[in-house]
């Protein structure tokens, strides 16, 4: 009778620790796959920044939004199963990507500290910079592209050149396959300083750029103005004022981290003392 009593007891504990661990979705949990919960909280995220049509029933997308994230972590959990969570390449790359998300939400936080720029710095920098602005221009181009060579010093073979058909047969020594066509560059959306040295160059003079993964080498063949509205300027200004000033910032945190930190290096690893003294 005592072991029969045991075994009933036993069970029973049993039992109860059963019904304790089943979980159900409520409240705040909105699916539970396996035991991982989803919580509103997360699928509020997956939603946010999303621009939702208002003929859209919100109700409709975020269940639709629920069954990808459920089937997000359907896969998840099989990576899991497979051991791939406990590989050096995933603890790597979470790490960088921790780290990454960690510097994105310090720049945010550092972006509400720059102050709007005032209406003089804003004047100022459409003076500075009249090919975004004033001297605005829609540049129309003869262009040979062609992918750039494992030593980029065979380019240097390319100094003298100083016209496309130049370029073009001087490529053609090298061995570098290119194509030739058409192209546009909008001035307002260049780098001021390099739009200056382009400016510079002497008439039908080709400038090389670089282009997802490719170089283009251009010649100038005209030239037609881009009218700015005014107020389209002055909010282009602005946006440009105050991204120099957070880049300002972010560089003077750095630096403040560097000056307190203890930074040790293996040897051959350490940077040229003449280039980190270039930086400073």
């Amino acid at each position: 009778m005592q072991a029969k009593a045991t075994l009933l007891a036993g069970g029973l504990v049993g039992a109860l620790l059963l019904a304790g661990c089943h979980k159900e979705p409520k409240g705040q949990v909105v699916a539970i796959v396996n035991g991982d919960e989803i919580s509103m909280q997360e699928l509020n995220g997956e939603l946010q920044g999303v621009r939702i049509p208002d003929n859209v029933d919100r109700n409709v997308l975020r269940k639709e939004v629920l069954e990808r994230v459920i089937d997000r972590k359907l896969i998840v959990q099989k990576a899991k199963d497979q051991g791939i969570d406990k590989t050096p390449e995933y603890i790597n790359q979470k790490r960088r990507l921790d780290e990454n998300l960690l510097v994105n939400i310090l720049g945010e936080k550092i972006s509400q500290t720059v102050p709007t720029p005032d209406d003089r710095d804003v004047q100022q920098y459409i003076a500075d910079n009249p090919s975004q602005f004033a001297q605005r221009e829609r540049l129309l181009l003869d262009q040979l592209q062609f992918a750039p060579p494992k030593d980029l010093k065979k380019l240097m073979a390319l100094r003298d050149d100083h016209t496309l058909d130049a370029v073009a047969a001087g490529l053609q020594q090298l061995g570098l396959p290119f194509s030739r066509g058409k192209g546009v560059i909008d001035t307002g959306q260049l780098d001021p300083q390099l739009m200056q040295k382009i400016n510079q160059l002497p008439p039908g003079e080709p400038f090389v750029l670089p282009s997802n993964g490719q170089l283009v080498a251009s010649v100038i063949v005209s030239r037609e103005p881009i009218a700015t509205p005014t107020n389209v300027a002055r909010q282009a200004a602005a946006a440009a004022v105050r991204r120099k000033a957070l880049l300002l910032e972010s560089k003077a945190q750095i630096a403040r981290a560097r000056a307190t930190a203890e930074i040790q290096y293996q040897a051959g690893f350490a940077p040229d003392p003449k280039k980190a003294a270039a930086k400073k």
